[in-house]
């Protein structure tokens, strides 16, 4: 008991005799902590955006003018039989007309003498998938139904959408990792310096028959106060910056969207730098211990 004790106060002691390096080592693991959760507390909610731009994508199918509503309908069942199609609305000869007239001000059986306008429905995609749609595809079986005469649609958007979400995606892992490995070498540096500080003391404890586990133990301590510290600072920070930018959104945005910070992420974020800390603070006390 006396042993742990004494093991422990080395450790914070170590802290508080490089009070400066220990404020920096918290500050640039708080900063590199922070991206990583961010990064994470993004790559978690992307889905949500891209479910909310999918619910924007719109096909427009029109139908041959000599086509029915009657007809439409059973067109519109195949329609909404392809895989990838959420919904698909008609609309019908009368609606296509009182549309006109809220969009152009005018009557077009007035107009003309008659109703020039098909049948046509609005095809809605899947937005719940979190692979990327393809379009294409879509777009093509509603081509093979008969008299299907004309279909429009952001080709180009969609595809754009679809690519960068999956680019996102693929990155931001990779990011990740490349974050954590700084947070390793920020803790490695640290404890390394703290023990060149005290390389004389090492050799001294050394000499009067200390374990190699009893000096590097409140190194490890060390290093495992900077790096939990740092990640229960990112906390606070990551739930102020999600709720500002949720605050942004909903009043100054059209979109419905509200992003959440994932409490498990965030223990696993604890964990794993704690994990990091204690792999760095033990390599960089074994480096002077022979």
């Amino acid at each position: 008991m006396e042993k742990l004790k004494y093991l422990l106060l080395e450790g914070f002691k170590n802290i508080w005799r490089h009070k400066m390096t220990t404020l920096t080592s918290i500050f640039s693991l708080f900063i590199v902590v922070y991206i990583v959760l961010i990064l994470a507390t993004f790559g978690n909610n992307t889905h949500k955006l891209l479910h909310y731009l999918r619910s924007k994508y719109k096909i427009e199918v029109f139908f041959n003018q000599t086509v029915s509503n009657e007809e439409a309908v059973a067109h519109i069942h195949k329609i909404k039989s392809i895989e990838g199609v959420r919904t698909a609305t008609i609309i019908e000869k009368e609606d296509a007309i009182r549309i006109f007239k809220d969009q152009f001000g005018e009557d077009i059986i007035e107009l003309l003498g008659y109703n020039p306008l098909p049948v046509s429905a609005v095809v809605n995609i899947e937005r719940g998938r979190r692979d990327p749609i393809k379009i294409e595809p879509i777009i093509q079986e509603i081509r093979s139904i008969p008299k299907v005469s004309e279909i429009r649609y952001q080709g180009n958007l969609i595809n754009k959408i679809e690519k960068n979400y999956r680019r996102g995606v693929e990155i931001i892992p990779y990011l990740a990792i490349f974050t954590f490995c700084i947070t390793a070498l920020v803790i490695y540096n640290t404890i390394k310096l703290s023990v060149v500080s005290r390389k004389d003391l090492i050799n001294t404890l050394q000499l009067i028959g200390a374990s190699n586990t009893f000096i590097k133990i409140p190194f490890v301590i060390e290093g495992i106060f900077i790096g939990s510290i740092s990640v229960i600072l990112v906390f606070p920070a990551l739930f102020l910056t999600m709720e500002t930018l949720n605050y942004i959104i909903t009043n100054y945005s059209s979109i419905y969207l509200k992003f959440h910070v994932d409490i498990v992420m965030m223990i696993w974020a604890l964990v794993i730098v704690t994990l990091i800390s204690v792999i760095g603070s033990h390599r960089a006390a074994s480096t002077f211990l022979k």
